[in-house]
């Protein structure tokens, strides 16, 4: 079948890369704010080049993903989360596959360009982020798919920026990562709150089956709310500056989001078909504004 390079664009699934690039942006942008206040020596460029490696890792988490997905049965023809590209016959299993660790290599030579820059002491960091990537399949298989994201979309990423920019890890941005981290971990649950009916089916093993569809709903409530109530906690104890508050603008995106949740019935599949792109679209607007409030307090 013929190809474009739309088509391949399209197989990494683009729509989801905000959960690499807010990481980044936002960790960037509270670096700045800090920089111009204690006077520390940043590398912008590290900043820069970590934007296109994370997209790259993610392109390649995403790949292998569905390569698996569809080598155990868990993607059929007609499954809700849009993922076709293999069964269509447009590309084959192995060319997934192939292209998802070219994208691996990719994002790995960018980290390794960053390091040349940096300090090869923080390559701990992406070695963990390849395992992260590597292993997702088995850790979705088992249950373990959203402490992956967790940590490989919002901690390391956090902790590594700080480090490659300033030269000195500042170990508070794991806890200014976890607002952001929470919405794309709510991404990741959605797509299993719903595929919970396909995935058991399958054989595969997610928290979302092993807790069930109401639970699963109020937990997808929690981590939206909760990245709320860790921007208050954060401006009240002095962490992010009352510009941070902005992020409440994206309010009333979450209440659709868990509107959209909760009235749909438990293992119900079509009412929430594309709560995750709805969910992909909060992470990005609440991120975006998470990552102006440190930029604009740094400029006024």
């Amino acid at each position: 079948m013929k190809r474009t390079l739309i088509d391949w664009i399209i197989a990494s699934r683009p729509w989801s890369f905000t959960a690499s690039l807010i990481p980044v942006t936002a960790i960037t942008a509270y670096l700045f704010l800090q920089s111009g206040t204690f006077g520390w020596e940043c590398d912008w460029w590290n900043a820069l080049l970590a934007l296109p490696m994370l997209v790259c890792m993610q392109a390649s988490g995403n790949l292998i993903g569905d390569y698996h997905d569809h080598i155990h049965k868990v993607d059929l023809p007609g499954c809700l989360n849009g993922v076709c590209h293999i069964h269509s016959g447009k590309f084959t299993p192995k060319e997934i596959l192939c292209y998802g660790y070219t994208m691996l290599v990719v994002a790995a030579l960018l980290g390794m360009i960053i390091l040349l820059r940096s300090d090869f002491s923080a390559i701990w960091i992406g070695i963990a982020g390849v395992l992260l990537v590597y292993f997702y399949p088995w850790l979705k298989y088992h249950a373990l798919g959203d402490l992956d994201v967790l940590l490989g979309y919002a901690l390391l990423p956090a902790l590594g920026v700080s480090f490659v920019v300033t030269g000195v890890y500042h170990w508070e941005v794991l806890l200014l990562s976890l607002p952001f981290g929470l919405l794309t971990v709510a991404i990741l649950h959605a797509n299993n709150t719903r595929d919970i009916l396909n995935d058991h089916r399958a054989g595969i093993n997610t928290m979302c089956i092993n807790i069930g569809g109401v639970a699963s709903k109020y937990i997808y409530v929690v981590e939206l709310l909760l990245a709320y109530l860790l921007v208050v906690v954060f401006f009240a104890i002095g962490l992010t500056p009352i510009a941070s508050l902005a992020t409440f603008l994206t309010l009333p995106l979450a209440l659709r989001n868990i509107r959209t949740m909760m009235v749909a019935e438990p293992l119900a599949e079509e009412p929430i078909a594309v709560l995750d792109k709805m969910t992909a679209q909060l992470q990005l607007t609440f991120g975006l504004l998470f990552t102006l409030s440190f930029l604009i307090s740094a400029l006024i």
